[in-house]
């Protein structure tokens, strides 16, 4: 479920208001962030660049039980920058990937800006026809690592890993398996219990 600020509400209540797509990529050193309008947008510090008609984003299904993908696409790009999108195939893979559903004002002024989308880009492809080629990439969600699992397991040994002297796991070997017997009622009644 996704929450919105009082501002944004009230003014989805008064209709008349713009939605982009914020997107921003966190590439090592070089961070790209684009918004679907034809304008800068100024948010959290950041500057989204205005990309109108430069290039696609999948569309963004929920539904529950189901982890999807994401393909993003980028056309119409003059054949001479292939060389820097082949240059650059290394460091796409992993990099993150977050698109935002930002609600404007009618000055253009972000009110609220929730994730809609969080992820890591993945594969990379490029095609060309001569003129220009287009560049697709793929993006994995996060919600994948839940699937994932983790290595530690509850032993003494991992939590030590973790918080060095929490004797917590201490004794979990020394007393799986072992019967726990709570006391009788005849006991309760000698003790001047009911």
């Amino acid at each position: 479920m996704k929450s919105l600020s009082a501002l944004a509400i009230a003014a989805l209540s008064a209709g008349g208001l713009s939605v982009v797509q914020l997107v921003h990529m966190d590439f090592p050193g070089v961070p790209v962030a684009l918004n679907s309008s034809n304008v800068d947008i100024d948010f959290g510090g950041v500057t989204y660049r205005g990309a109108a008609g430069l290039g696609a984003i999948g569309a963004i299904t929920d539904s529950p039980g189901e982890i999807k993908g994401l393909q993003l696409g980028l056309s119409g790009v003059p054949t001479e920058y292939m060389a820097l999108a082949l240059d650059d195939t290394n460091i796409v893979q992993g990099t993150p990937l977050t698109i935002r559903l930002a609600i404007l004002s009618a000055d253009w002024q972000v009110l609220d800006a929730p994730i809609d989308w969080a992820g890591r880009l993945d594969v990379m492809g490029i095609e060309e026809d001569g003129a220009t080629c287009s560049i697709s990439v793929s993006a994995e969600s996060t919600a994948v690592d839940l699937l994932r699992g983790t290595p530690l397991t509850y032993s003494n040994v991992d939590q030590w890993s973790l918080y060095p002297g929490d004797r917590a796991f201490e004794y979990v070997i020394s007393q799986a398996n072992k019967p726990v017997t709570w006391a009788g009622k005849q006991w309760l009644i000698a003790l001047g219990g009911r």
